[in-house]
C-alpha cells in the first residue's frame, strides 16, 4: 500500500491587532469644557458669598451724608437715671454688616423733676461723663433700629452748633461733670423735642 500523504492544510494568517484610536482633540475640547464649568461656578459662588456679607452694606453706606449729622436710634431704648440712651446724634464714620461706628456724638438728658413737663438737654459724649471715654462709639447693628441724615435746619443740629460755638475747645475736661455747663438746652418743648429727635 502506498504511503499515507498527509495534506497540509495552509494556517490562517495572524488578525491585524488594531490600535484603539485616541481622539484627542475631542479629549481637549471636554477638558476645556470641564474647567469652564467649574470655573464659572466658583466665580459664581465667589461673587454671591461678596454680595451676601458686603453688597448690602455697601449700598447702605453710600446713604450716609458725610456732611450731615446723624442721628441713631436704638432699639428698645434703656434709660439710666436721667441718661435717655435709645438715640444718639453725630457723625457716622463707618458702618458694616456686623457695627456702626459714630464720632461726635452727643444724646439727650431729661432734667425736669415732675412727669408732667420736660427739659430736655444735649450733652457732649467724652470726658465730662464719669468714665471718661472717647468721643467716640461702636454700636452692635442689632441693635440700631434705623438711622438718619439731619438737616441743618432742624433743632437738633441747631443746638449741637450752639454748643460747639459756645465750647469752641471742646468740653472743659477740667471741671467736673455737671448739665448746665457742659449741655445745651434744647430750645423746644417736649413734643417738639420728639420731632426733632425723629423728623430732622
Amino acid at each position: 500500500m502506498p504511503p499515507t500523504q498527509q495534506i497540509h492544510q495552509p494556517h490562517p494568517a495572524p488578525m491585524p491587532v488594531r490600535r484603539k484610536h485616541i481622539d484627542w482633540a475631542a479629549r481637549t475640547i471636554r477638558l476645556e469644557l470641564f474647567t469652564v464649568i467649574v470655573g464659572s461656578a466658583l466665580l459664581l459662588a465667589a461673587v454671591s458669598l461678596y454680595l451676601a456679607f458686603s453688597g448690602t452694606t455697601g449700598s447702605e453706606t453710600k446713604l450716609v451724608n458725610t456732611s450731615k449729622y446723624q442721628a441713631v436710634f436704638l432699639n428698645g431704648g434703656v434709660t439710666s437715671g436721667s441718661v435717655s440712651y435709645s438715640t444718639y446724634f453725630g457723625h457716622v464714620a463707618k458702618l458694616t454688616s456686623s457695627y456702626m461706628v459714630l464720632d461726635n456724638v452727643y444724646y439727650l438728658t431729661d432734667t425736669s423733676t415732675t412727669t408732667s413737663t420736660s427739659n430736655p438737654q444735649l450733652v457732649k459724649l467724652g470726658c465730662q461723663q464719669l468714665h471718661s471715654p472717647y468721643d467716640q462709639m461702636v454700636i452692635n447693628r442689632s441693635q440700631v433700629a434705623f438711622w438718619e441724615n439731619l438737616q441743618d435746619s432742624g433743632k437738633v443740629v441747631q443746638a449741637i452748633q450752639q454748643y460747639i460755638k459756645q465750647n469752641p475747645n471742646g468740653p472743659n475736661c477740667s471741671q467736673s461733670t455737671n448739665s448746665s455747663s457742659q449741655s445745651t438746652t434744647t430750645p423746644q418743648s417736649s413734643s417738639s423735642s420728639s420731632n426733632a429727635t425723629s423728623g430732622q
